[in-house]
Protein backbone atom coordinates (compact mmCIF):
# COMPACT_ATOMS: atom_id res chain seq x y z
CA UNK A 1 0.00 0.00 0.00
CA UNK A 2 3.04 2.74 0.85
CA UNK A 3 4.22 2.10 -2.57
CA UNK A 4 1.18 2.41 -4.08
CA UNK A 5 0.92 5.51 -2.50
CA UNK A 6 3.85 6.84 -3.05
CA UNK A 7 3.51 5.98 -6.79
CA UNK A 8 0.30 8.59 -6.96
CA UNK A 9 2.37 10.83 -5.10
CA UNK A 10 5.06 10.87 -7.93
CA UNK A 11 2.05 10.88 -10.81
CA UNK A 12 0.71 13.99 -9.13
CA UNK A 13 0.30 15.40 -12.82
CA UNK A 14 0.89 19.78 -11.37
CA UNK A 15 1.16 22.05 -8.04
CA UNK A 16 4.37 23.61 -6.73
CA UNK A 17 7.36 21.47 -5.69
CA UNK A 18 6.36 19.04 -2.99
CA UNK A 19 8.89 17.50 -0.90
CA UNK A 20 8.56 13.94 -0.17
CA UNK A 21 10.83 13.03 1.89
CA UNK A 22 14.04 13.91 3.45
CA UNK A 23 17.64 11.79 3.25
CA UNK A 24 17.34 10.84 6.96
CA UNK A 25 19.58 7.89 7.07
CA UNK A 26 23.30 8.55 8.31
CA UNK A 27 24.28 6.53 5.29
CA UNK A 28 23.45 8.60 2.84
CA UNK A 29 25.95 11.36 3.57
CA UNK A 30 26.72 12.56 0.22
CA UNK A 31 24.31 11.73 -2.49
CA UNK A 32 24.52 13.22 -5.33
CA UNK A 33 21.77 11.39 -8.01
CA UNK A 34 18.95 9.89 -8.13
CA UNK A 35 16.91 7.58 -10.37
CA UNK A 36 13.06 6.40 -10.37
CA UNK A 37 12.73 2.82 -10.21
CA UNK A 38 11.49 0.48 -13.47
CA UNK A 39 10.70 -2.57 -12.67
CA UNK A 40 10.58 -1.52 -8.88
CA UNK A 41 8.20 1.22 -8.61
CA UNK A 42 7.88 3.22 -5.54
CA UNK A 43 11.50 2.78 -5.33
CA UNK A 44 14.13 5.50 -5.86
CA UNK A 45 17.85 4.56 -5.82
CA UNK A 46 20.42 7.48 -5.08
CA UNK A 47 24.31 6.69 -4.30
CA UNK A 48 27.06 8.63 -2.61
CA UNK A 49 30.37 9.95 -4.20
CA UNK A 50 33.66 10.00 -3.86
CA UNK A 51 34.78 8.79 -0.19
CA UNK A 52 32.06 5.68 -0.13
CA UNK A 53 31.93 2.41 -1.05
CA UNK A 54 30.91 1.12 -4.64
CA UNK A 55 27.47 0.85 -3.17
CA UNK A 56 23.82 2.27 -3.87
CA UNK A 57 20.81 2.41 -2.06
CA UNK A 58 17.04 1.66 -2.82
CA UNK A 59 14.46 4.20 -1.31
CA UNK A 60 11.08 3.76 -0.20
CA UNK A 61 9.84 6.87 -2.33
CA UNK A 62 7.11 7.56 0.34
CA UNK A 63 9.26 7.75 3.59
CA UNK A 64 12.69 7.60 2.62
CA UNK A 65 13.46 4.64 4.35
CA UNK A 66 16.28 2.59 3.12
CA UNK A 67 14.89 -0.75 1.85
CA UNK A 68 18.18 -2.05 0.39
CA UNK A 69 21.61 -1.20 0.14
CA UNK A 70 22.93 -3.09 -2.73
CA UNK A 71 26.99 -3.69 -2.52
CA UNK A 72 28.44 -3.60 -6.45
CA UNK A 73 31.53 -6.38 -7.08
CA UNK A 74 34.31 -5.16 -8.15
CA UNK A 75 33.75 -1.76 -8.84
CA UNK A 76 35.56 1.20 -7.23
CA UNK A 77 33.88 4.67 -6.39
CA UNK A 78 36.75 6.86 -7.16
CA UNK A 79 33.87 9.60 -7.63
CA UNK A 80 30.45 8.28 -8.31
CA UNK A 81 28.43 11.76 -9.77
CA UNK A 82 25.00 10.57 -10.67
CA UNK A 83 23.33 7.51 -11.31
CA UNK A 84 20.64 6.58 -13.64
CA UNK A 85 17.70 3.81 -14.69
CA UNK A 86 17.18 2.52 -17.89
CA UNK A 87 17.20 -0.34 -20.18
CA UNK A 88 20.55 -1.58 -21.81
CA UNK A 89 20.85 -2.07 -25.11
CA UNK A 90 19.08 -5.75 -24.49
CA UNK A 91 16.31 -4.00 -23.12
CA UNK A 92 17.00 -5.04 -19.91
CA UNK A 93 16.12 -2.86 -17.14
CA UNK A 94 19.47 -1.70 -15.54
CA UNK A 95 20.77 0.53 -13.41
CA UNK A 96 24.07 2.78 -14.24
CA UNK A 97 26.16 4.20 -12.05
CA UNK A 98 28.89 7.15 -13.50
CA UNK A 99 32.30 7.20 -12.23
CA UNK A 100 33.14 10.36 -14.04
CA UNK A 101 33.94 13.08 -11.38
CA UNK A 102 37.62 14.46 -11.65
CA UNK A 103 38.05 17.80 -9.21
CA UNK A 104 41.13 18.64 -10.53
CA UNK A 105 40.80 17.36 -14.57
CA UNK A 106 43.24 14.76 -14.21
CA UNK A 107 41.80 11.13 -14.64
CA UNK A 108 42.97 9.42 -17.87
CA UNK A 109 40.08 7.44 -17.91
CA UNK A 110 36.22 7.47 -16.69
CA UNK A 111 34.02 4.47 -15.48
CA UNK A 112 29.88 3.35 -16.30
CA UNK A 113 28.61 0.46 -14.39
CA UNK A 114 25.32 -1.26 -15.12
CA UNK A 115 23.83 -3.73 -13.18
CA UNK A 116 20.45 -5.35 -13.62
CA UNK A 117 18.10 -3.04 -11.55
CA UNK A 118 16.90 -5.20 -8.56
CA UNK A 119 13.54 -6.53 -7.48
CA UNK A 120 13.34 -4.19 -4.59
CA UNK A 121 10.75 -5.90 -1.30
CA UNK A 122 9.65 -2.83 -0.26
CA UNK A 123 7.93 -4.56 2.93
CA UNK A 124 11.59 -4.91 4.38
CA UNK A 125 14.12 -2.38 5.66
CA UNK A 126 17.66 -2.46 5.38
CA UNK A 127 18.65 -5.64 3.66
CA UNK A 128 22.16 -5.68 2.60
CA UNK A 129 23.06 -7.65 -0.55
CA UNK A 130 24.95 -7.40 -3.45
CA UNK A 131 24.13 -7.17 -7.63
CA UNK A 132 26.04 -9.73 -9.90
CA UNK A 133 29.27 -8.63 -11.71
CA UNK A 134 28.49 -5.04 -13.82
CA UNK A 135 29.09 -4.45 -17.21
CA UNK A 136 32.08 -1.51 -17.09
CA UNK A 137 32.34 1.12 -19.76
CA UNK A 138 36.02 2.52 -19.51
CA UNK A 139 35.99 5.67 -21.53
CA UNK A 140 38.32 8.58 -22.34
CA UNK A 141 37.39 12.20 -23.51
CA UNK A 142 38.59 12.82 -27.21
CA UNK A 143 39.80 16.15 -26.21
CA UNK A 144 41.34 15.72 -22.66
CA UNK A 145 39.94 15.11 -19.09
CA UNK A 146 37.30 16.93 -17.93
CA UNK A 147 35.21 16.76 -14.63
CA UNK A 148 30.92 15.74 -15.14
CA UNK A 149 28.39 15.23 -12.81
CA UNK A 150 25.43 14.41 -14.83
CA UNK A 151 24.64 11.07 -16.94
CA UNK A 152 21.65 10.26 -18.93
CA UNK A 153 20.71 6.99 -20.57
CA UNK A 154 18.12 6.60 -23.39
CA UNK A 155 15.47 3.86 -23.43
CA UNK A 156 18.28 2.28 -26.03
CA UNK A 157 20.96 1.84 -23.61
CA UNK A 158 23.19 4.65 -24.93
CA UNK A 159 24.72 6.91 -22.70
CA UNK A 160 25.42 10.48 -22.64
CA UNK A 161 27.87 12.75 -20.36
CA UNK A 162 27.17 16.09 -19.56
CA UNK A 163 30.57 18.02 -18.19
CA UNK A 164 30.38 20.21 -15.82
CA UNK A 165 31.89 24.15 -16.36
CA UNK A 166 32.00 26.62 -13.54
CA UNK A 167 31.64 29.59 -16.58
CA UNK A 168 28.41 27.85 -18.00
CA UNK A 169 29.59 25.75 -20.84
CA UNK A 170 28.71 21.98 -20.69
CA UNK A 171 30.07 19.77 -23.29
CA UNK A 172 27.79 16.19 -24.19
CA UNK A 173 29.03 13.14 -25.34
CA UNK A 174 28.04 10.47 -26.00
CA UNK A 175 29.07 6.58 -24.86
CA UNK A 176 28.87 3.35 -26.83
CA UNK A 177 25.99 1.35 -26.10
CA UNK A 178 27.91 -1.76 -25.23
CA UNK A 179 31.02 -1.95 -23.15
CA UNK A 180 34.29 -1.83 -23.32
CA UNK A 181 36.80 0.89 -23.90
CA UNK A 182 36.41 3.62 -25.67
CA UNK A 183 36.37 7.45 -26.73
CA UNK A 184 33.53 9.22 -25.96
CA UNK A 185 31.83 11.14 -28.55
CA UNK A 186 31.45 14.68 -28.49
CA UNK A 187 27.58 15.47 -29.57
CA UNK A 188 27.02 18.92 -28.52
CA UNK A 189 27.36 21.87 -25.87
CA UNK A 190 25.07 23.98 -23.85
CA UNK A 191 25.41 27.50 -22.95
CA UNK A 192 23.98 28.25 -19.88
CA UNK A 193 22.61 31.19 -18.53
CA UNK A 194 22.37 33.50 -15.38
CA UNK A 195 18.88 33.12 -14.17
CA UNK A 196 18.79 35.06 -10.79
CA UNK A 197 17.28 31.69 -9.26
CA UNK A 198 17.81 31.52 -5.64
CA UNK A 199 20.73 28.84 -4.68
CA UNK A 200 23.90 28.02 -3.66
CA UNK A 201 27.22 29.26 -5.08
CA UNK A 202 25.69 32.11 -6.70
CA UNK A 203 26.29 33.01 -9.61
CA UNK A 204 28.41 30.36 -10.90
CA UNK A 205 25.85 28.13 -9.39
CA UNK A 206 23.38 29.03 -11.38
CA UNK A 207 25.16 28.42 -14.72
CA UNK A 208 26.61 24.77 -13.51
CA UNK A 209 25.63 21.27 -14.69
CA UNK A 210 24.86 18.87 -11.92
CA UNK A 211 22.16 16.34 -12.52
CA UNK A 212 20.81 14.95 -16.30
CA UNK A 213 18.35 12.46 -17.07
CA UNK A 214 15.83 10.93 -19.75
CA UNK A 215 12.26 10.29 -19.54
CA UNK A 216 11.54 6.41 -19.72
CA UNK A 217 9.95 6.98 -23.53
CA UNK A 218 13.10 8.74 -24.37
CA UNK A 219 10.82 11.79 -25.35
CA UNK A 220 12.29 14.22 -22.73
CA UNK A 221 15.70 15.73 -21.46
CA UNK A 222 16.65 17.22 -18.66
CA UNK A 223 20.11 18.62 -17.20
CA UNK A 224 19.77 20.65 -13.81
CA UNK A 225 21.94 22.83 -12.32
CA UNK A 226 22.34 23.99 -8.77
CA UNK A 227 18.92 26.71 -9.22
CA UNK A 228 17.51 25.34 -12.35
CA UNK A 229 16.30 22.75 -14.26
CA UNK A 230 16.32 22.79 -18.43
CA UNK A 231 14.01 20.25 -20.49
CA UNK A 232 14.30 19.48 -24.17
CA UNK A 233 12.02 17.29 -26.30
CA UNK A 234 13.77 14.30 -27.43
CA UNK A 235 12.12 12.43 -30.28
CA UNK A 236 13.68 8.99 -30.45
CA UNK A 237 15.95 9.70 -27.52
CA UNK A 238 17.65 11.86 -30.03
CA UNK A 239 20.33 14.11 -27.80
CA UNK A 240 21.98 15.54 -30.37
CA UNK A 241 19.17 16.74 -32.28
CA UNK A 242 17.38 17.58 -28.95
CA UNK A 243 20.44 20.04 -28.10
CA UNK A 244 19.57 21.79 -31.50
CA UNK A 245 16.33 23.37 -29.70
CA UNK A 246 15.76 25.43 -27.61
CA UNK A 247 15.27 24.52 -23.78
CA UNK A 248 12.42 25.12 -21.48
CA UNK A 249 13.46 26.31 -17.62
CA UNK A 250 11.73 25.58 -14.84
CA UNK A 251 13.52 27.32 -11.50
CA UNK A 252 14.18 24.62 -8.71
CA UNK A 253 13.19 25.01 -5.07
CA UNK A 254 16.09 25.98 -3.22
CA UNK A 255 18.80 23.20 -2.00
CA UNK A 256 21.87 23.41 0.09
CA UNK A 257 23.68 21.50 -3.09
CA UNK A 258 21.16 20.15 -5.38
CA UNK A 259 22.39 17.77 -7.69
CA UNK A 260 19.92 14.57 -8.52
CA UNK A 261 17.35 15.05 -11.06
CA UNK A 262 15.43 12.52 -12.33
CA UNK A 263 12.05 11.96 -14.47
CA UNK A 264 9.12 10.40 -12.47
CA UNK A 265 6.05 10.26 -14.31
CA UNK A 266 4.98 13.86 -14.96
CA UNK A 267 7.10 15.21 -12.56
CA UNK A 268 10.61 15.63 -11.65
CA UNK A 269 12.46 14.47 -8.45
CA UNK A 270 15.64 16.62 -7.54
CA UNK A 271 17.76 15.63 -4.23
CA UNK A 272 20.64 17.58 -2.97
CA UNK A 273 24.14 16.60 -1.57
CA UNK A 274 24.00 17.73 1.99
CA UNK A 275 22.41 15.32 4.95
CA UNK A 276 19.09 15.24 5.46
CA UNK A 277 18.22 17.56 3.00
CA UNK A 278 14.35 17.09 1.09
CA UNK A 279 14.14 15.34 -2.02
CA UNK A 280 11.65 17.42 -4.00
CA UNK A 281 8.92 16.60 -6.76
CA UNK A 282 8.62 19.34 -9.07
CA UNK A 283 5.93 20.07 -12.28
CA UNK A 284 7.27 19.53 -15.59
CA UNK A 285 6.07 21.88 -18.54
CA UNK A 286 3.99 20.13 -21.43
CA UNK A 287 6.82 20.24 -24.30
CA UNK A 288 6.46 23.01 -27.19
CA UNK A 289 3.99 22.31 -29.66
CA UNK A 290 6.45 22.24 -32.27
CA UNK A 291 10.06 21.46 -32.39
CA UNK A 292 11.15 24.69 -33.81
CA UNK A 293 11.63 27.38 -30.90
CA UNK A 294 11.12 31.40 -30.45
CA UNK A 295 13.51 33.51 -31.46
CA UNK A 296 16.21 34.70 -28.40
CA UNK A 297 18.71 36.97 -27.70
CA UNK A 298 21.85 36.02 -29.90
CA UNK A 299 22.31 34.55 -32.80
CA UNK A 300 23.55 31.96 -34.74
CA UNK A 301 26.01 31.13 -37.71
CA UNK A 302 25.18 28.24 -39.52
CA UNK A 303 27.32 26.35 -42.19
CA UNK A 304 27.42 29.45 -45.13
CA UNK A 305 27.49 32.02 -43.13
CA UNK A 306 24.16 33.11 -42.63
CA UNK A 307 22.86 34.46 -39.25
CA UNK A 308 20.19 32.38 -37.85
CA UNK A 309 17.99 33.11 -34.24
CA UNK A 310 19.90 31.30 -31.83
CA UNK A 311 17.47 28.34 -30.20
CA UNK A 312 17.27 29.88 -26.94
CA UNK A 313 13.70 29.56 -26.15
CA UNK A 314 10.99 31.09 -24.18
CA UNK A 315 9.58 28.43 -21.94
CA UNK A 316 6.34 27.22 -21.77
CA UNK A 317 3.77 29.58 -19.19
CA UNK A 318 4.55 27.09 -16.41
CA UNK A 319 7.83 27.47 -16.76
CA UNK A 320 10.44 30.75 -17.13
CA UNK A 321 11.88 32.03 -20.29
CA UNK A 322 15.29 30.12 -20.69
CA UNK A 323 18.63 31.53 -20.49
CA UNK A 324 20.16 28.60 -21.91
CA UNK A 325 21.12 27.85 -25.35
CA UNK A 326 22.11 24.77 -26.83
CA UNK A 327 24.67 23.75 -29.41
CA UNK A 328 25.96 21.01 -31.67
CA UNK A 329 29.13 21.06 -33.20
CA UNK A 330 27.31 22.08 -36.50
CA UNK A 331 24.77 25.02 -34.90
CA UNK A 332 27.21 27.27 -32.64
CA UNK A 333 24.71 29.35 -30.84
CA UNK A 334 25.11 31.85 -28.45
CA UNK A 335 22.60 33.63 -26.10
CA UNK A 336 22.92 35.95 -22.69
CA UNK A 337 19.21 34.85 -22.04
CA UNK A 338 18.38 38.13 -20.29
CA UNK A 339 17.60 40.57 -22.81
CA UNK A 340 21.23 42.39 -23.00
CA UNK A 341 23.02 41.47 -20.01
CA UNK A 342 27.19 41.82 -20.30
CA UNK A 343 29.82 40.02 -20.00
CA UNK A 344 30.37 41.39 -16.23
CA UNK A 345 28.12 38.11 -14.70
CA UNK A 346 30.64 35.68 -16.06
CA UNK A 347 33.69 37.18 -15.01
CA UNK A 348 32.35 37.61 -11.65
CA UNK A 349 31.48 33.45 -12.37
CA UNK A 350 35.34 32.87 -13.12
CA UNK A 351 36.47 34.63 -9.83
CA UNK A 352 33.89 32.89 -7.81
CA UNK A 353 34.77 29.30 -9.47
CA UNK A 354 37.92 28.86 -7.44
CA UNK A 355 36.44 29.60 -4.40
CA UNK A 356 33.12 27.62 -4.96
CA UNK A 357 35.87 24.94 -5.76
CA UNK A 358 37.56 25.22 -2.42
CA UNK A 359 34.41 25.67 -0.61
CA UNK A 360 33.16 22.38 -1.84
CA UNK A 361 36.29 20.82 -1.16
CA UNK A 362 36.54 21.88 2.44
CA UNK A 363 32.91 20.46 2.95
CA UNK A 364 33.54 16.99 1.99
CA UNK A 365 36.71 16.59 3.95
CA UNK A 366 35.01 17.85 7.30
CA UNK A 367 31.85 15.66 6.40
CA UNK A 368 33.85 12.66 5.65
CA UNK A 369 36.03 13.00 9.05
CA UNK A 370 33.16 13.95 11.02
CA UNK A 371 33.89 17.93 11.53
CA UNK A 372 30.50 18.71 10.54
CA UNK A 373 27.32 18.83 12.48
Amino acid sequence: MRALLAALLLLAPAGPPTPLFRLHDPRLDEVSGIAAGIRSPGVVYVQNDSGDSARFFALDAHSGDVLAEYDVPGATNVDWEDIAVAPDAHGVPSVWLADIGDNGAQRRQIRLYRVAEPRVDTAARDRVLTTGPPQVWRLRYPDGAQDAESLAVTPAGVPYVFTKSLIGRTDVYAAPAQPGTATLRHIGSISFGLTGTPGPFAPAGEVTATGADISPDGTRLVVRTYTDAYLWTARGGDVAAALRTGPQRVPLPRQPQGEGVCFAGPRLLVDSETPGSAVYSVAVPAPPATASSPAAPGTAKPPGGSSAASPASAASPASAASPASATSPAHRATADGGGGRTWWPYAASLLLAGCLAAVVGVVRHRRRHGQLG
